[in-house]
């Protein structure tokens, strides 16, 4: 059997940071993503995990006899789906965006608005272990919100599905980690 069993990853634990678009990440994986004040966790995160979907469009040309010639890409889309288990201001921010909470005399009044769109940044830490990777998308939009159940037998859980829009360069994202299996020769 060839492969090597150190490879696989089990991710065991797992944060979302949200910051502004522009929002510089720690010098390095040993500095924790809080020393940077801009960054804000979402809080804890279902047992569920994160999944990555991609989406494009592929059209396909053939030959005069049925041979593929040639394969044009467009339309490419990545989102992450994480699901957010704290009903906290962060959150609040990410699903109704414009909205606003005030606090008076320990009563909060939060107006929610007809969410428009609003870009951030995110980075989704993961850890396996003594290995810690860091998915960073400079930027990003929460486009869809799953429901939201408001009953006394299921917890009140946040699903967020986020787009990531490439840069200038077709950059989604960053990917540090300290992973010795992925290290460049």
């Amino acid at each position: 059997m060839s492969g090597n069993i150190d490879n696989p990853r089990l991710w065991e634990g797992a944060d979302l940071y949200t910051g502004p678009v522009g929002t510089a990440l720690p010098t390095d994986l040993t500095v924790a993503m809080t020393t940077v004040p801009a960054w804000k966790a979402v809080g804890l995160l279902s047992e569920d995990g994160a999944s990555e979907s991609r989406d494009e469009d592929v059209n396909e040309f053939y030959a005069w006899g049925g041979r593929l010639v040639r394969t044009r890409r467009s339309k490419h889309k990545r989102q992450i789906k994480v699901t957010c288990l704290e009903d906290n201001l962060i959150v609040f921010g990410l699903i109704n965006p414009n909205s606003t909470v005030t606090t008076t005399t320990g009563v909060n009044h939060r107006v929610v608005k007809v969410p428009k769109s609003e870009k951030a940044s995110f980075v989704l830490e993961l850890t396996d272990g003594d290995i810690t990777r860091r998915r960073h998308i400079p930027t990003g939009e929460v486009v869809e919100v799953g429901e939201v159940s408001l009953s006394d037998s299921d917890i009140a859980a946040f699903e967020l599905t986020i787009t990531i829009y490439p840069d200038s360069a077709d950059v989604l994202y960053h990917d540090y980690d300290n992973d010795p299996q992925g290290t460049a020769a």
